[in-house]
């Protein structure tokens, strides 16, 4: 019974990491209401991949590599310039009706949907540190005594599936409801996501910037 909450409480968990909005959620809406389901979610997928292989560095003793500073300021530099360029694409095309949009290569693309996907999510390597804390929370209410490899495959799977499940409801319903939302709902929605994406990229640059003037 202590094993069956254990992955419930793993699976709410992961719900939980995927309901801040960020760049891989603003991404997974910004596709889902121009009508690139599929593309959307390649871009799940791809995010997964990469949360899962960070809670593999994290679970299996790679993660003080991560604490390095200098090797955070390189994530957050090449994160920074992966949002620019999303962030300039999306403004650019915001303005462009939902038709051009279907015809884009970039937008309906399922390999550029899981490249972005993964690269987005890889470029934010705190979810190494949500991984932790999660062992640490589980360890602490005594839902699991000993973290083995078994525990952590099975927190990773859940966690994961947690994650994606979020994001794929997200996406289906918008799916849904994107057909009574008005063409400049969604142009206003399309230049806002990129905005908040280039608003992101200024946090991720700023904190390169710290690192360097502290230094």
């Amino acid at each position: 019974m202590k094993y069956v909450i254990f992955i419930i409480a793993a699976y709410i968990t992961g719900i939980l990491a995927a309901v801040p909005a960020g760049p891989v959620q603003i991404e997974v809406v910004r596709r889902t209401i121009n009508g690139h389901l599929r593309s959307s979610l390649m871009v799940i997928l791809g995010a997964l991949i990469a949360d899962i292989a960070y809670g593999i560095v994290a679970f299996f003793g790679i993660a003080p590599f991560l604490e390095d500073e200098k090797v955070m300021v390189i994530f957050s530099s090449v994160g920074a310039v992966l949002l620019i360029l999303l962030g300039i694409s999306v403004t650019r095309h915001s303005s462009a009706d939902r038709a051009s949009k279907k015809n884009s290569k970039f937008h309906r693309g399922k390999r550029w949907g899981l490249i972005g996907g993964f690269s987005l999510s890889a470029a934010n390597p705190m979810m190494v540190l949500w991984w932790l804390i999660g062992v640490r929370i589980f360890k602490d209410i005594k839902l699991i005594d000993d973290f083995s490899p078994d525990i952590a495959i099975t927190f990773l799977a859940a966690g994961g599936f947690g994650l994606a499940s979020y994001l794929l409801v997200l996406a289906l319903i918008l799916y849904w409801v994107k057909h009574f939302i008005s063409e400049n709902a969604v142009k206003r929605l399309n230049l806002a996501s990129g905005v908040v994406l280039l608003v992101i990229a200024a946090y991720f640059i700023y904190s390169s910037l710290r690192y360097f003037l502290t230094s």
